[in-house]
């Protein structure tokens, strides 16, 4: 009888509750924590992601209408100075822009293409900045300037294929924006540097991917709720704190 008492099963529901999920409440304007910094970083590279359409009208801008090839040096030929620094912030927003896909796609499957885009695409800057803005019939170690500037163009195309096949397989963005992203790739580029339209044909199509692209990464992640109650017991411990150093006797 002991043992049979023992080991009876109190009276009850046999089913174990499954346990509940609850998602915490952060404070944006408290203590930095791990969430907070997180949605700190996905904030800017979401504000990056209009690099991307900026860098289509100010590199289809500086574009429009031209008919010969090439980088800055035509521009530096004929004292087109405004044209020149065009160019020049066209350059600075397109590798911003390739930073702002790295990292939006940094969760993403296609994380490694993205990545590799990102290093192809500053490589092939690289290499086209130093002798494009030279004459095309410089000699540099047995090869002219205008074909060292076609190989870096030739890799910064390369650079955009990649992010638009990233962007492409993410699932986060339409694959028609990474398709856009690809095809503009070479007039972007090596086929901008040989025939001039095409730059502003490339510029086109980055815009209407680029759009599209940045107003969808504004809604990827949205931003860590407000919690009350958090941001009440942070201040009031800043407050103690303060109040403690303030009678230490070091500080008297």
């Amino acid at each position: 009888m002991t043992n049979a008492a023992k080991h009876t099963r109190p009276a009850g529901p046999t089913t174990r509750a499954a346990p509940s999920r609850t998602v915490p409440t952060v404070s944006r304007d408290g203590p930095p924590t791990n969430v907070t910094w997180a949605w700190s970083v996905r904030r800017l590279g979401r504000a990056l992601m209009w690099t991307l359409p900026a860098y289509a009208v100010v590199f289809g801008g500086i574009t429009f209408g031209r008919m010969d090839g090439g980088g800055p040096a035509p521009y530096l030929a004929n004292g087109r100075i405004l044209h020149l620094i065009g160019w020049v912030v066209a350059t600075w927003l397109g590798l911003l822009a390739l930073l702002a896909i790295a990292s939006q796609l940094a969760a993403a499957r296609s994380r490694r293409s993205a990545a590799a885009g990102l290093l192809i695409g500053m490589t092939g800057i690289a290499l086209l900045l130093p002798f494009a803005a030279l004459p095309p019939d410089t000699p540099v170690y047995g090869w002219d300037a205008r074909r060292l500037a076609l190989v870096g163009a030739g890799v910064y195309s390369l650079g955009w294929v990649l992010a638009g096949w990233a962007v492409a397989r993410s699932k986060l963005f339409t694959k028609g924006d990474g398709v856009l992203l690809m095809v503009a790739g070479p007039m972007l580029g090596v086929g901008g540097l040989l025939i001039g339209p095409l730059q502003t044909v490339g510029a086109i199509f980055v815009l209407a991917a680029g759009i599209g692209m940045a107003w969808t990464a504004g809604n990827l992640m949205p931003a860590p709720p407000r919690n009350a109650a958090a941001e009440a017991a942070a201040s009031a411990g800043a407050r103690a704190v303060a109040a403690r150093a303030a009678t230490h006797p070091l500080t008297e």
